[in-house]
């Protein structure tokens, strides 16, 4: 078992018998079948996606440090049980209003969304720095696009359309034809447009 599980599964009671088990269920798919189960089973887990942070916070009303987990996803923050992962609390990254690194320290105020600033004691205080602030900047560019295009937003769905000045037209055709009555000129202009369509 020490090949296959994390450590701080490795002492719980009647793992094995439950790795057996599920075992079972899944003898005589194919190797493919097995990859997609598992990959969906990953990406259903309220963890999947996230990068976690060992940090450490003050206890209310104590002067103690307890270890806990931060962890930072693509739209929220989360504060998690350093042993059994389970989520304390969630803060979507919109409505984080600041944030603040030191060498030794990490504070995120949260504006009118919580009474008080969160604020945990880490070494890698840069680095959730640089997280933060990149989601952050991806979710701005999306609003963005949003509020100018009135799309989605979404990755892969921006249109952007620059104008090109008359002046900068070609003529590509001139023809003079009777049509009824009088002369009719009909002129074929080309007039280049520069259109990027996609996402980053």
């Amino acid at each position: 078992l020490k090949e296959f599980l994390p450590q701080s599964y490795l002492k719980v009671k009647g793992i094995e018998k439950k790795i057996f088990a599920d075992h079972k269920k899944h003898i005589g798919l194919s190797e493919l079948d097995a990859k997609v189960l598992y990959t969906k089973t990953a990406r259903s887990l309220s963890t999947y996606g996230v990068t976690f942070f060992l940090v450490k916070e003050k206890m209310k009303g104590k002067n103690k440090l307890v270890p806990r987990l931060l962890g930072v996803t693509k739209d929220s923050v989360l504060r998690l049980d350093e042993k059994t992962k389970e989520i304390l609390k969630t803060w979507p990254l919109t409505t984080v209003r600041r944030w603040g690194a030191s060498p030794n320290t990490f504070t995120l105020d949260f504006g009118d969304y919580s009474d008080q600033y969160y604020c945990v004691q880490t070494t890698e205080a840069e680095q959730i720095l640089q997280l933060i602030a990149g989601y952050i900047d991806i979710i701005l560019k999306k609003q963005k696009a949003k509020d100018h295009f009135g799309i989605e937003g979404d990755e892969g769905s921006t249109m952007v359309e620059d104008s090109v000045s008359p002046l900068k037209a070609t003529i590509m055709q001139h023809e003079t034809s009777n049509i009824g009555k009088g002369n009719v000129e009909a002129v074929s202009v080309a007039i280049p447009a520069v259109i990027r369509a996609g996402g980053d």
